[in-house]
């Protein structure tokens, strides 16, 4: 009996083994089509999706075979330069545990496409494996049948694509055969693969393929969204988000608990900067379900006579008008400031007093329309507007204290690769000795991490082309890490 190696090196088996391999193989071989009529479809194997691939294949098309396809697509993205053919669609055929023999997945990933009519193979696997094809019939030879990462090949017809599997009997069957296809079927591979596409707007080939890949990466379609922020984001509030419940979000959601009691339609937010204001404002839609609107109070100014008012008046229509709705206005204090009551009236006077009317209307309708505005100078603010039925509600969002940094900082850690030398209890304690606030523990992280893709070399790595995915296990922030970002960041603060 003829002993075949599929990849490198040479099996032996008793005949009590070959008789459990072969049992295994009667499930795994590829096996002759037959007619089922009306009992229906055979499932198809292996060898029979491999061979739908194929048939779908033009020459803006590929064939990924691969037991990770997190890898294969990193990999398809550093090899563009070796495909001189701009992809638009996918057909991924996964080859996971039970598909090989004495194999849990392939040892190499690797995919196929067609150009001029010609076919060529392309490694999609990391460095250190390579793809074996030849002829059955030829000698293993490393040189011409190994194909390293990145690399790519002219398939030629009866060549198999090495599994990665050992075979010892005559009926084990090569489950990756190159055959060229009579003719071109989409069909069976769109039923049975995976299908994906992406278009592009093919400014130059390389960026044409990269925007594809990526987008193959993320899935059919891409959609930029923003993050929705909800209350478990923000750190150190607790006081002041159980105000914000009580004083709009209930109210929100259970307009009908409050349907006898004047509600505060106003709340004034103020605080040092960066301590999570906007947030809080973001958070309050998404919590409440309702329509936010943000809006930096320089955008009332108009150099129209008249178009400041206007636009104030349209903002508060269009919050009554879609209820619930959540208004929010930074930096309050430049349009809100005290009014000096002399017979010089400066510019902005006359929007503070549109204002008061428009908070006065609101306060009297029943429209769940809240406005939020947020200051750092509250000394600044016309008193009349801080007053009640206008900005009767005012909520101080403080610096965070010891245990506010620390909640802040778990929320932004969160998945993060942290080192076991990190002490969060000693962090927040430096923190808070150099004044930080909840922009600053942001920051420190997004900082810890570049710090420690430094330390690490993997930016070297990235810029030599040389980085792999297994890489990313290597990745930890590190004490040192954090000590230089939150060291930078006080220096910023002098």
């Amino acid at each position: 009996m003829r002993i075949t190696p599929i990849s490198a090196g040479m099996v032996y088996r008793t005949p009590a083994q070959r008789q459990e391999v072969n049992s295994k193989n009667v499930r795994n071989c590829t096996e002759i089509p037959s007619f089922y009529g009306l009992w229906g479809d055979k499932k198809p194997t292996l060898s029979d999706k491999f061979r739908y691939g194929l048939e779908a294949l033009d020459d803006n098309s590929m064939l990924i075979v691969t037991s990770d396809d997190k890898v294969s697509n990193f990999m398809l993205n550093k090899a563009l330069e070796n495909i001189d053919i701009p992809i638009i669609k996918t057909y991924t055929l996964k080859v996971g545990e039970g598909d090989l023999i004495n194999r849990n997945k392939l040892e190499a990933n690797f995919g196929i496409f067609k150009k001029n009519n010609d076919y060529y193979v392309i490694n999609l696997s990391e460095w250190i494996y390579r793809l074996e094809v030849r002829n059955p019939d030829e000698s293993l030879n490393a040189n011409r049948h190994f194909i390293k990462s990145g690399e790519t090949k002219k398939l030629t017809q009866g060549e198999f694509i090495g599994t990665g599997e050992l075979y010892s009997y005559i009926h084990d069957k090569h489950k990756f055969m190159f055959n060229p296809p009579y003719s071109y079927n989409p069909a069976n591979a769109e039923r049975y693969l995976e299908v994906k596409s992406a278009v592009s707007t093919a400014e130059g080939l390389q960026k044409f393929n990269r925007q594809t890949i990526s987008a193959l990466t993320a899935g059919e379609k891409r959609v930029t969204k923003r993050k929705e922020f909800t209350f478990q984001d923000i750190g150190g509030l607790g006081n002041v988000i159980e105000n914000l419940r009580k004083s709009i979000i209930r109210p929100i959601n259970y307009p009908m608990v409050y349907q006898n009691i004047r509600l505060n339609k106003g709340i004034m937010l103020y605080g040092p900067p960066r301590c999570g204001k906007t947030l809080l404002g973001k958070a309050i839609a998404n919590e409440a379900n309702a329509e936010f609107r943000y809006v930096n109070a320089n955008e009332f100014k108009s150099s129209e006579v008249g178009g400041s008012e206007k636009s104030v008046r349209n903002i508060f229509q269009t919050a009554e008008d879609k209820a619930p709705y959540i208004l929010f206005i930074d930096e309050f204090d430049a349009i809100g400031k005290k009014r000096d009551g002399s017979s010089n009236a400066r510019f902005d006077d006359s929007v503070v007093n549109q204002f008061l009317g428009c908070m006065s209307d609101l306060e009297k309708s029943n429209a769940m329309a809240f406005v939020i505005a947020a200051t750092n100078r509250l000394d600044l603010i016309d008193p009349a507007l801080l007053a009640s039925g206008r900005f009767g509600l005012h909520l101080e969002v403080p610096m965070p204290d010891l245990e506010g940094l620390k909640e802040i900082y778990d929320i932004h850690s969160k998945g993060q690769p942290i080192g076991n030398d990190v002490s969060r209890d000693e962090l927040a304690q430096i923190m808070l000795d150099n004044k930080f606030n909840g922009s600053d523990v942001a920051e420190m992280v997004t900082l810890g991490y570049y710090n420690a893709l430094e330390r690490l070399g993997i930016n070297e790595k990235m810029d030599n082309k040389t980085f792999m995915l297994s890489d990313l296990e290597k990745i930890k922030i590190a004490k040192e890490d954090f000590l230089q970002a939150i060291s930078k960041l006080a220096k910023q603060k002098l």
